[in-house]
């Protein structure tokens, strides 16, 4: 609980002043204007680690994995063991998406057990901090307690504590758990005031009858938790989200803490964008967006962060691949702005 609250009390908003420096010494050196939107994505990251003479980036690729009690209820295409063999994958034979990606944009990979219901002691490098074996079924209880949110928040702090110590500066978020979708859904629906309908998509490209499951567990569950207002954000991630959400949260309240860049990926992370939104809202200073997910309540989530998506690839597979396009970006415009200026950081 101490390192949660003093992690909120630290953070202050970006340098705004850094953003403009950078901003004119672009534009002193080729008009900024016919840069468009490259201009702001070095900005950001500059003012958000506060650095006046901008540096090549070092990211850090975070995957937090967890189940979710609601998955046994059918919402997802897949079953709950999947968690296990996706994020063994990551660390046995490296062969997922999000390895290939990590590869392309330069970033190091960080993956945690969060609460994956079977016994992962077998998977070398898999940094393991249980908070369960799953969360519990939200539409019976809720998915954990607030002492257990708070531990899941302290994971991400730490952990970013000790990247920053080892030079990292940016962090790339990704999650894997099936029925994370189910979460994130309810998340938003929550924050943003939407309904059911509006905020349930198909996740994991469940068939219709499959759909109209999840709509209706995730209707049923906003009626069960009707009581908790949308400014309670601890409380929200508490009844109806994953512990590997709770990781995330955590990594994104260090990072602005610790003067670090988040870039966010696509649905379930900006679910966590807003419980950090909410807890600290000058957090979002330190957080970039990446891609539009494909799915439904995706923009609205986005759009009540008061954040715009830079590309729109119709993806929807999570693991920070979104975020890895970006990160591929904002190395890209930071050499470029580099090199504009003859070399000079």
């Amino acid at each position: 609980m101490e390192l949660f609250q003093d992690t909120c009390q630290s953070i202050v908003e970006r340098n705004k002043e850094i953003e403009h420096i950078v901003a004119e010494r672009w534009d002193e050196a080729s008009s900024a204007s016919g840069y468009g939107r490259l201009v702001s994505v070095v900005a950001q990251y500059a003012a958000a680690t506060e650095q006046v003479e901008v540096s090549i980036p070092k990211p850090c690729m975070v995957i937090a994995s967890a189940d979710h009690g609601v998955a046994r209820m059918g919402v997802s295409a897949y079953p709950m063991e999947t968690t296990v063999g996706m994020t063994q994958n990551y660390l046995i034979p490296k062969g997922a998406g999000a390895n290939a990606l990590a590869n392309y944009c330069g970033a190091d990979m960080e993956i945690l057990d969060m609460g994956i219901a079977a016994d992962m002691s077998w998977v070398p490098g898999l940094r393991s901090h249980k908070l369960g074996m799953a969360t519990k079924n939200f539409l019976e209880e809720p998915a954990m307690t607030r002492e257990q949110a708070i531990e899941g928040i302290e994971v991400g702090i730490a952990l970013v504590q000790e990247k920053v110590a080892q030079g990292y500066n940016v962090f790339l978020v990704g999650e894997m758990g099936i029925a994370n979708t189910t979460s994130s859904a309810l998340m938003t629906a929550k924050f943003a005031g939407l309904t059911a309908e509006e905020a349930t998509g198909r996740g994991s490209n469940i068939s219709d009858e499959r759909l109209k499951v999840k709509q209706r567990i995730i209707h049923d569950t906003l009626v069960k938790y009707e009581h908790i207002d949308k400014n309670d954000g601890l409380g929200i991630l508490a009844s109806v989200g994953g512990f590997e959400f709770a990781c995330i949260v955590g990594v994104i309240l260090g990072a602005a803490a610790t003067k670090s860049l988040v870039i966010i990926d696509g649905f379930n992370t900006s679910a966590c964008a807003l419980v950090a939104k909410n807890l600290v809202p000058a957090s979002l200073e330190y957080v970039m967006a990446s891609h539009l997910s494909a799915e439904k309540a995706a923009k609205a989530s986005l759009e009540n962060l008061g954040l715009s998506a830079y590309v729109d690839l119709g993806l929807c597979l999570g693991e920070a691949s979104g975020g890895s396009v970006q990160m591929g970006m904002l190395d890209l415009a930071v050499h470029m702005y580099i090199a504009l200026r003859g070399g000079q950081q």
